[in-house]
């Protein structure tokens, strides 16, 4: 079976619609808005009881209830690094734990939102462990 004239000239469309439809649907998966969101001018310590945490992919999470200087308690999104960054520097799955109180120093969320991007973290047992590289 032939392409005919007119299918022959459709072939070289066809595969750049295929190509551009592949690139469009794979490119989220390489984003990354890394520290865009937060005020990376200056590095703000907190402390805090450690409420939960999520290893998990692409970024693992510590939330931690902090009380601010008004005596206000908020509970804060603590952004990591990806797994395989926080296992080179010695994190693990149970690392942090509920009920920890932990010192923290990252960088905070410009919109004012109680969210962190972690740069360190003080352990209760006096070990400090980098959140992000």
């Amino acid at each position: 079976m032939g392409l005919g004239r007119l299918g022959f000239w459709m072939l070289p469309r066809i595969s750049a619609v295929i190509a551009v439809t592949a690139c469009l649907l794979c490119t989220p998966g390489f984003a990354h808005h890394g520290l865009a969101r937060f005020d990376t001018t200056h590095i703000v310590t907190m402390k805090g009881t450690i409420t939960r945490f999520d290893w998990i992919n692409p970024h693992a999470y510590v939330y931690a209830d902090i009380t601010d200087a008004n005596g206000k308690t908020a509970s804060w999104m603590l952004e990591c690094g990806s797994l395989g960054m926080l296992s080179r520097f010695g994190w693990t799955p149970d690392v942090v734990k509920k009920g920890d109180k932990v010192t923290v120093y990252g960088f905070v969320a410009k919109d004012g939102s109680a969210y962190m991007a972690l740069q360190r973290i003080d352990l209760p047992n006096g070990k400090s462990l980098p959140g992000e590289p």
